[in-house]
């Protein structure tokens, strides 16, 4: 379909059917070209998401619970920003909470929609190094493990299945380079 010649599609009312501490959700009735329809969408601030990188080739992870999907998953570190946080000082507040961190460099790899036929939550991606240790501050509710491994390893674990959180590939796909190394090795598995 071309779509060069419509009017961009205009939001005609907007119902909150929800408010919550993380989201919202609203139930919008959307005008595009000559046709009318509903949506219902989450709306979210947005996160920053980290991917720490040692110096000895080693980088950090956290597994921690996920109910939604009833299991734990192993991710990259990564927080929703407050209110009109700039999403490199979130990723440099969430280092610091989650993994006790603090980065010498900070260095935005991308940034992308999470899942955008429903949410409109953004995650900006980071690459931190020259790490220095400082105290992790935890929030009551969070329940994490750190767990450091060889970068090489995390992406093995992608196609083993033992990664599958989407942030966490992209972050690893999008930093194996950086780090010298290629996501698709010859050796690197297919899943």
């Amino acid at each position: 379909m071309d779509t060069s010649n419509f009017e961009p599609p205009k939001i005609v009312a907007s119902e909150k059917v929800f408010e919550g501490r993380v989201f919202d959700v609203t139930v919008d009735t959307v005008r595009e070209a000559d046709k009318t329809y509903t949506r219902e969408v989450v709306h979210h601030r947005g996160s920053a998401v980290i991917l720490p990188a040692f110096d000895d080739g080693t980088i950090a992870l956290v597994r921690q619970y996920r109910h939604p999907a009833v299991k734990y998953l192993l991710e990259l570190p990564a927080g929703t920003l407050k209110n009109r946080e700039r999403p490199d000082e979130g990723a440099a507040r969430e280092l610091q909470e989650e993994l006790g961190l603090l980065a010498g460099k900070l260095e935005k790899l991308c940034e992308f929609f999470v899942s955008p036929g429903f949410l409109e939550e953004k995650m900006w991606l980071y690459l931190a190094t020259d790490l220095k240790e400082t105290n992790q501050s935890l929030e009551d509710d969070e329940l994490i493990e750190v767990v450091r491994i060889p970068i090489r390893r995390a992406l093995q674990m992608i196609s083993g299945g033992e990664i599958e959180d989407a942030k966490t590939i992209i972050g690893l796909m999008f930093a194996a380079p950086r780090l010298g190394l290629s996501a698709f090795e010859p050796d690197y598995p297919a899943v």
